[in-house]
């Protein structure tokens, strides 16, 4: 007998679909108090951190004010320092006059009194008098004696006479003087607690929530509740010790009530009613072509069972059979896209960094053809390459998780790309690093210089600071009037971006402006601090050397303190530049360990030897665990042979991947990307950086001729080892010899 598939179907989804609609219902009634009680707990605490934001501004305020007044006041100053002889009745009135003007212009201020502590003599605005005759004077005594604190006290009683009746409820702040010391006398600010209170009141008009102000020791300070008073939030202090609670007034509760009525179980039932038909009249509607489906698997089931049973079919599982069926075409289909999409991706970025590396290998006809693949403009001419670097890494990556960073990073490359076509400009962008996305753009055929890649990138930046958290600087190349021309293009940007300490960040660096300029003159030491950055970077040896060299020269050069600063936090940047090209744990060792340790040794030390002798210990820990981690690696090994035969092999004008992979029985396809990932840098930048160091020491200590030093270091023809030396250094290897 045939199986009533609509029927099936109908009790499939019925029974579910009441029983999740009687579970909403229920879920609607719980979670709306649920939703309340915890918006009230959120307001609440809202509130009393805007309670205490505002009294610890407050107290904040008067501190800093006394503090100014002590460190610039010359009448307070006065005070201390005069000897009795040399104070007259004027000088006396005018230090007095000057406390009324103090707490004139500071409303909060009740009272201010001086205490010296040569002959315990007390001056306030009212009276002269020793401590003996004064109405604070058992806080005086605790204050002279060592036990006055920098931070408020708590509330206490103060009258500044003995018959003044009633003392008034303050709380006080005590400064010694001078500040570090403490050995000529202190200053004693007081604040009345009912001023707070008023202060505290004005914010308050409601009926519903309260605020209550406790000091350390739990004493009410000021109090906005009634009788009864549910607590729903606390705060504390990190500057006064003081709390803030915060609740609802009397006894009202957090969610005050659902009322289910009729009407809502009217409607709730009306709702289920309604899906339920709506539910049937589908379901009877879509059956039909289900229908015609089970026929056709009726029919192809019996042909099946013929070949191997007789006597009639088995019972089939039509739903089983099309839902196998879906499921293979489905996962086939999803898989296929995938695939092609990854295989997409994949290709698109290679391709990008095969032209950075290489673009003179790559024929104009390749070119096109792979643009067309990816749909995206066709000319090889008229091109130009930019970096757009991140400003403070370090700080979006503390500020933002991972997801959040990829989501900013998608933000900038989107908005790159839709202002370029904005500006008739084509771009093609990929990140080369963590920080740094390299961009190709298509300028006009008309152009001939990158006047309309400045002014474009000058949109990118202003949408940037006005819409994101971050800054970005550009560094953009020559040029380049052909594929061959792209790699030269793209290591000006680069190196254009290496300016960034000494030109500052949130700008447009053009590697052209940049020729005209010497280098000597944009940062005196801009070649030791990327050596030094380098090396560390690579775990070489000798960079601690340079470091020394470093602080040798700002010391026998008499730098200033704020001018020495400024080197050494270029030396962080160059190092932070540099770790960024690591892998990603080398990163969060730098980040999380190393780069807080440095700015701490910059806020603490004084001298540039004590700079020196913390910038030496906490690098050269940092140096040992990276070490550490390589040797940990897999292809540590390799890539150590690797980096002897460059050094062993580096004057050797041949000297390639493919040379190397040969003598590694490596595959020279993956030993610039696992040197890349070892050290943190290129093999040709590598190799490049290797030569001319070499250079420059043969410049220095020998005799011989630019050529030959040239061909020493690798380069055979005399135009590239120029071309390539000025590149690095800025001057030619003439000028540098002169120098």
């Amino acid at each position: 007998m045939r199986r009533n598939w609509f029927q099936r179907l109908l009790l499939s989804y019925l029974p579910v679909f009441l029983a999740v609609a009687a579970a909403l219902i229920l879920l609607s009634v719980f979670s709306a108090g649920e939703l309340a009680r915890k918006e009230a707990v959120r307001a609440n605490h809202v509130f009393a951190e805007h309670v205490l934001q505002l009294v610890d501004q407050t107290m904040r305020t008067v501190d800093r004010q006394l503090i100014k007044e002590i460190q610039t006041n010359e009448k307070l100053a006065k005070f201390y320092t005069s000897r009795e002889s040399g104070r007259t009745a004027l000088d006396l009135y005018e230090t007095s006059g000057k406390l009324r003007e103090i707490i004139v212009n500071t409303p909060f201020i009740d009272s201010i009194y001086l205490v010296r502590a040569s002959d315990r003599t007390v001056l306030s605005p009212n009276l002269m008098a020793g401590i003996e005759q004064f109405g604070d004077r058992e806080f005086i005594r605790e204050a002279l004696n060592g036990n006055g604190r920098s931070r408020w006290t708590d509330a206490r009683p103060y009258r500044e006479f003995d018959d003044q009746g009633e003392p008034v409820t303050v709380v006080s702040l005590v400064r010694k003087l001078p500040l570090l010391g403490g050995e000529k006398g202190i200053v004693v600010v007081n604040v009345r607690m009912s001023t707070i209170a008023s202060a505290i009141k004005e914010m308050i008009e409601s009926d519903v929530s309260f605020v209550r102000l406790l000091d350390g020791n739990r004493r009410t300070l000021a109090s906005s509740e009634g009788d009864e008073a549910a607590v729903l939030t606390t705060v504390t202090s990190e500057y006064t010790g003081w709390t803030v609670e915060s609740g609802l007034q009397g006894t009202r509760s957090a969610f005050a009530g659902f009322s289910y009525t009729s009407l809502w179980s009217l409607l709730h039932v009306g709702l289920v009613a309604a899906g339920a038909v709506w539910i049937v009249l589908v379901t009877r509607r879509n059956y039909r072509p289900i229908r015609s489906i089970l026929d056709r698997i009726d029919a192809y089931a019996s042909q099946r069972n013929s070949a191997f049973a007789v006597g009639g079919r088995a019972d089939q599982d039509e739903f089983r059979f099309i839902e196998t069926a879906l499921d293979d075409l489905v996962e086939r289909t999803i898989s296929y896209r995938k695939l092609h999409e990854e295989d997409l991706i994949f290709r698109k970025r290679n391709f990008f960094l095969e032209l950075l590396e290489d673009g003179g290998a790559v024929t104009d006809e390749r070119f096109q053809a792979e643009m067309r693949r990816f749909g995206m403009a066709e000319r090889s001419t008229g091109l130009v390459m930019a970096v757009v670097e991140i400003d403070k890494y370090a700080g979006l990556c503390s500020r933002y998780s991972q997801r959040d960073q990829y989501l900013l990073k998608f933000a900038l490359s989107s908005v790159i790309a839709e202002i370029a076509q904005q500006s008739g400009l084509s771009a093609w962008m990929e990140w080369t690093s963590n920080r740094e996305l390299s961009v190709l753009l298509h300028l006009p055929p008309e152009a001939e210089d990158t006047g309309a890649a400045a002014r474009m990138f000058e949109n990118v930046k202003y949408w940037t600071n006005r819409h994101l958290s971050f800054t970005v600087t550009v560094g953009l190349g020559t040029l380049a009037l052909g594929l061959d021309e792209l790699p030269g293009s793209h290591a000006e940007a680069l190196e254009a971006l290496k300016y960034k300490s000494a030109l500052g960040t949130d700008r447009i660096i053009d590697a052209a402006s940049l020729r005209a300029k010497s280098q000597g003159g944009v940062y005196k030491h801009l070649q030791l601090l990327r050596s030094i950055a380098q090396r560390f970077r690579a775990g070489e040896a000798g960079w601690e050397a340079e470091m020394n060299r470093l602080f040798a020269e700002l010391k026998e050069g008499v730098f200033s303190e704020d001018d020495a600063s400024a080197v050494l936090h270029s030396l962080i940047y160059h190092l932070q530049r540099e770790m960024t090209e690591l892998p990603p744990e080398f990163g969060r060792l730098w980040n999380d360990d190393t780069l807080p340790e440095l700015h701490r040794a910059m806020e603490q030390a004084d001298t540039l030897d004590e700079w020196r002798e913390s910038f030496a210990a906490i690098l050269t820990a940092s140096a040992w665990r990276m070490e550490a981690m390589r040797t940990a690696r897999a292809n540590h090994t390799v890539m150590v042979q690797m980096k002897e035969r460059i050094h062993e092999q580096y004057a050797n004008p041949n000297l390639s991947l493919t040379f190397l992979g040969s003598e590694l029985n490596v595959n020279p396809k993956y030993l610039s990307q696992m040197f890349k990932e070892e050290f943190g840098v290129n093999f040709l930048d590598y190799v490049s950086e290797l030569r001319i160091r070499e250079a420059k020491r043969l410049l220095t200590e020998t005799e011989e001729t630019v050529q030959d030093i040239g061909a020493r270091v690798g380069y055979p023809s005399v135009r590239s080892f120029l071309r390539v030396f000025k590149k690095a250094t800025g001057v030619t290897p003439g000028e540098f010899r002169k120098k």
